[in-house]
């Protein structure tokens, strides 16, 4: 019994290692096509790479003497004078460029002709300043302007602010008033968006709209 026991199980064994043989037979056979494969794919790959020659067209070129040479110094023409309208009002500066007015009241001044106030904007620029912005404390809401009790202001007094043609914000006067200097809450409901009210800005009586 013991016998045929041992027959069995040697039997076994060597179906395992006659198996296990003939599988590792088969990953060489597989280990051997792969590399011919990739074999195949560099020779592909090296004459894609490098193509032949014969087959390659020239590029055409361009005879030296066709090119057109650049135009001799002295030869090309000056360019015309601007026309005298445009020339109206305006400076020459060294390098012949023109100085521009930088307010419209200066244009304005200068005989040039804008256009383009309106009748709220002309009444602004010819509103008389009472005073100038001396100090802007915008996190707690007021300026300080540089005019007081000398000029006439007084608690509750309602003024603009201007900057050339353009209303920046309003405010009143509170009872921060001494002689030469009062303080003045903003109104931060007329400023309009992404303005800054800065020392300098005039102070005038409120327009009529």
């Amino acid at each position: 019994m013991r016998l045929t026991h041992f027959a069995l199980s040697l039997t076994l064994i060597l179906l395992a290692i006659t198996s296990y043989l003939a599988w590792e037979g088969q990953q060489e056979i597989k280990g051997l096509k792969r590399e011919r494969e990739f074999d195949k794919e560099q020779l592909r790959a090296e004459k894609t790479a490098s193509p032949d020659q014969g087959s390659l067209v020239p590029l055409p070129s361009t005879p030296a003497a066709s090119i057109t040479p650049p135009p001799a110094p002295g030869t090309i023409a000056a360019a015309p004078p601007p026309p005298a309208e445009l020339m109206a009002g305006t400076s020459t500066l060294p390098g012949g460029g023109l100085t521009v007015p930088k307010t419209v009241i200066e244009a304005e001044s200068k005989g040039i002709s804008t256009n383009t106030l309106t009748s709220l904007q002309k009444q602004v620029i010819a509103s008389p300043a009472v005073a100038r912005v001396k100090t802007v404390v915008k996190d707690q809401g007021f300026v300080v302007l540089d005019a007081g009790s000398k000029q006439s202001l007084a608690k509750g007094q309602k003024y603009e602010i201007r900057r050339g043609n353009a209303i920046l914000a309003k405010i009143t006067l509170t009872d921060a008033i001494e002689e030469s200097e009062a303080v003045a809450d903003l109104d931060f409901a007329s400023i309009p968006t992404g303005v800054e009210i800065e020392p300098g800005d005039e102070i005038i009586a409120p327009v009529a709209r």
